[in-house]
Parts: C-alpha cells; structure tokens; sequence
C-alpha cells in the first residue's frame, strides 16, 4: 500500500494549530496509547574523546520521569508535578524519589567544580511549556517515545578547556543512578575540508562597491543536470512545486552574508551569527546551492522558490538551533544541520583532510539525536552531513550511536562522493547510517570569492570549489525541497523517513566501494512516486 500522508485531517489541525496549542497535561499520558519504548542513552566515560580535544560544554541529562527543573539557581526534583507515566518510568528504572533528589543536588555541586565561565542553565532555549507540546505531539504523531527536552542542562567552559581535564568529572556525573547521560560536547565547525586552512580567503575582501556584471553560472552548476552526473533538478523545475514551492528551509551554521546579491530575502534569522568571514562565505555558498536566486547572473538554487531562513550557533547550542529550526519551518519544512565535530577516534587511516580526522555527525552527541528525534517525529525533514572524518560511523569506537536498530533519529545522513565518478571522497565519513550522498568538489556556488568577485566584495563573491559533505548536504536538501514542493503540490507531505526512504532508494548508484555512502538521488525517479504516493 502507498504510504502517503495526505493533507487531511488531525494532522492539518495540528498544524495550524501550532505546536504551543498541543500542551498535555502529566496526568493525560495514562490515557494514551503505549509507545515505542526510547533507547537510553550509552553512558560516556569521560575519556571517549582523545584528551586534547577543546571542549565547550558540559552537557547532562537526567532520566526520563525524573521531572528535574531549573528553579531560581537550583536543581529541583517537582515531584508533585510527575504524571503516572514519569512515575512509572522511574520505578522501571529502579529510581526512587529520593535518590532524584539527591542526584539533582549533587549535579548541582559537580558542575560548580568545572573550569566554566558561566552558570549552570537549561540547554534547549524554547519555554519548558513549548518543548513539552513539542514532545507531546511528536509521539502522538509517531508513536515512539521521546526525550524530555527539559531535563537537559549545561555549563559553559573556559576557552581553552580540553577532554582531558574534565574527564574524571565527566565520570563522576555519569556514576549517579539519576542521571542518564553526562559529556564534554566539542565546538562544532562547518562540514567543509580543511575549513580551518580557508582564513587566507579573508584577504580577498575588498570594499570596492558592486559594479562589474555578474556572469550567469547554472551552466557549470553540473549538479543540477540529469543523471548520472546530477540529481536533475532542471527535470523537476519541470513540475508544479519542483522548485520547492511553499517550502521553507532553515541552515543550521555559523553566518552567512545575507546582503549577497543571489540571496533571496529571508523568512527568519535565528539566533547569533560568529562574525568571522570563513563561517559567513560557507553558510554563504550553502544556500546558494539550495536558494540562490534565478535571475540572469550568478547561481540558481535547486529548490530556488522555497523560502530559506536561518539559525546561528553564536549563542545557542547546536542541539538548540535545531529545535529553534524546527519551529520555525514547521511541519513539512526542512532543515540542514552544516555542522560536525570532533569525536572519539575509530582506528581508520586518515590519509587526506587530516585536520578533520575523526570529525562525525552531530547526532552522536545525545542532546543533538534527541533534538532530531523530536523534530522529525513532529513532521520536520532533516538533513544532517555525516561528516569529513574519514571515518567508519558502524565502527564499535561510536557504541550503538549511528546504529538505525538501536537509535534512528530520521534524519537524512549524507556522504560525500566526486564530481564524476560517485566513488567515495578520500575524507567522507561512510557507513550504513549514510544514506546518500552529494558532490563533495567542485561545486559552484555563491562565496569566497576566488572564481569571481574578489576585487568588488564581498556581495558578489562566488566560487568553483565549494567542497565537503558541506556542499553534498545541500544538494541533498535541495532534492527534498523540491520533492515536498511537489508533493504538497498534489496534497501529499512527506515525513523525513518517508523522504529518506525515497530518496535513498531512487537514485545513481555509488561506484564500487567498501565504503558506503548510498545513492546520489535521481529526481526525475524519484517525483513520479511522490507524485503517486509510492513511496
């Protein structure tokens, strides 16, 4: 049977209504229906990440039910607000009251003990009331139980702190009974290769005024052109809502310059952008690939009339810009996470890109998968770069992490393969989480300037070399784009599964490898089964 999702319904009145209007009291979760039972979090050690890794943050999460709330400055355990469902969630566990109250103190007194520069706080930024809505209608949506948002907690860092001189506290907050996840999370960097080596790109800008005609591009946009070199996205401007009509995409970064002269207008800007021309010329040439404007210069977008928005990771968490991405897309909207870290190493040879060995996808850090989870449970595609690492992500070094049996946060992950011969990038991280993949070279887009625009600044810079599971992902948000258009087109909406799904499996194979990095879509294969709902 066509698993369509047609737009009728509960689910249009949800919609609508929003997520803030879907509050469900404690006590209403006995009324339900049983749900798909979460997987818990794998406890770290402290010592997964090799001890000279710079780290930002302490996260840590209490276990489900256990209702723990930031009130004033301290930790408290609301047992009178526990529904029977959190009851019964802590008697499962084996957790008594008490032994809540006490962890939550304790917590408390650990983490004034971190090198930090700021006080403990709550992780995820949105009302406590939104995120519990948020979860609420999630597993009504799925039917799979997921994470209370709210009991996350953080403390910031001291620049400079490192893996190993929080180890042993990582340890300790990881030993109490009440807690179910405790980690030292790394700073995130943009999923480009050698992202670090690109600060020499900051002496092109200049402050010439814009002047000179911009060529048009899309002809060496190979991207966009037929299988099997592309995804043929000029196939799918084809069809009514091919270009991603009444879409709406947020790009999970650093910055971006959105005075650019292909940028088309924004629908939000979230959070803090970093003010440093390496973030801004990336996300930059990010959306350039998904949004650039068609017009008679310049580049055009794969899904250029979905409107694109953004969320900065200046002063939120990573885990937070996705949620407050989320949000703001809504259900049937898209979002990017252009993001990776540093995680625990697999044994893999790092032979290229080695100031990026080991870098991984975010979900791997819990407070990101649950933040996923949520979001795709609520009708949000996301698409998320597995990473330039090099890495092996179904290596035993990442525990059930990238393991879809165990955990499968339904997002998209996306490898990176050449331009030319879908062989695997020497850098790209692969594995069976890795469902697609997109061109990891030569991709032309808008920023940095180095193919033109370096001597008229910075609002016409554009570039031939975009590369990294950076500029794969967004080829791959782009095919979502423009196969929601579509499908909203003809009154369908797609959940991220039901994209993955299709877009995984309609696509140009990858060439010959032990590496696997799936398929580069095909929309010209993969919108007639959206169209039919067969898929």
């Amino acid at each position: 049977m066509p698993k369509s999702n047609r737009l009728s319904g509960r689910p249009v009145l949800h919609a609508l209504l929003g997520l803030s209007l879907l509050s469900v009291a404690p006590e209403a979760e006995a009324a339900s229906k049983p749900l798909v039972p979460r997987a818990l979090a794998v406890r770290h050690t402290g010592r997964e990440l090799p001890a000279d890794t710079y780290v930002e943050r302490l996260v840590v999460k209490f276990h489900e039910g256990s209702r723990v709330r930031l009130r004033g400055k301290s930790l408290t355990a609301l047992a009178s607000e526990r529904g029977p469902a959190e009851r019964a969630l802590l008697s499962t566990r084996g957790l008594r009251a008490e032994r809540v109250v006490a962890d939550a103190a304790t917590v408390q007194s650990l983490l004034e003990r971190a090198p930090r520069i700021g006080a403990l706080s709550r992780l995820f930024d949105a009302d406590e009331s939104t995120l519990e809505a948020s979860k609420a209608s999630g597993e009504e949506q799925s039917g799979q139980q997921l994470a209370d948002l709210n009991l996350y907690y953080e403390v910031p860092l001291l620049p400079g702190t490192t893996a190993g001189r929080v180890a042993d506290l990582v340890a300790s907050l990881n030993a109490l009974e009440g807690v179910e996840v405790a980690y030292a999370e790394p700073p995130p960097e943009p999923a480009m290769v050698d992202f670090a080596m690109n600060a020499a790109l900051r002496s092109l800008l200049a402050a010439a005024d814009i002047a000179p005609t911009t060529p048009l591009y899309e002809a060496n946009q190979g991207y966009l052109n037929a299988a099997p070199g592309g995804i043929d996205a000029k196939y799918a401007w084809t069809l009514a809502g091919g270009k991603g009509l009444n879409v709406k995409v947020v790009d999970i970064e650093g910055g971006w310059r959105t005075t650019h002269e292909d940028m088309p207008t924004l629908f939000t800007q979230i959070g803090t952008q970093l003010n440093d021309l390496g973030w801004r010329n990336h996300g930059t040439a990010v959306l350039g690939e998904i949004v650039g404007v068609a017009n008679a210069y310049g580049v055009t977008g794969i899904a250029n009339q979905a409107r694109a928005g953004v969320s900065g990771i200046g002063n939120q968490s990573t885990a937070t810009a996705i949620t407050s991405a989320a949000n703001a897309v809504g259900p049937g909207g898209v979002i990017l996470i252009e993001l990776h870290s540093k995680g625990p190493s697999d044994g893999t040879a790092c032979t290229c890109n080695t100031t990026q060995c080991d870098y991984i996808a975010m979900e791997y850090w819990q407070a990101n998968y649950d933040a996923i989870a949520t979001a795709t449970a609520n009708g949000v595609i996301v698409v998320e770069a597995a990473g330039n690492g090099s890495a092996n992500l179904d290596s035993s070094a990442y525990g059930t992490a990238f393991n879809r049996s165990v955990r499968d946060s339904g997002a998209i992950v996306v490898g990176a393969s050449t331009s030319t011969t879908r062989a695997p990038m020497c850098w790209t991280n692969y594995g069976s989480r890795v469902d697609v993949h997109g061109w990891g070279e030569k991709v032309y887009s808008m920023g940095y300037g180095a193919l033109f625009g370096s001597s008229y600044g910075e609002d016409q810079f554009y570039t031939a070399t975009f590369s990294g599971t950076s500029s794969a992902s967004p080829i791959i948000t782009g095919a979502a784009a423009s196969a929601q258009g579509v499908a909203l087109a003809n009154g369908r909406r797609l959940t991220s599964k039901q994209m993955r799904g299709v877009l995984s499996t309609n696509g140009t194979p990858q060439a010959a490898d032990a590496r696997k990095i799936g398929v580069l879509p095909d929309l010209r294969k993969v919108l007639p089964k959206v169209i039919s709902g067969s898929y």
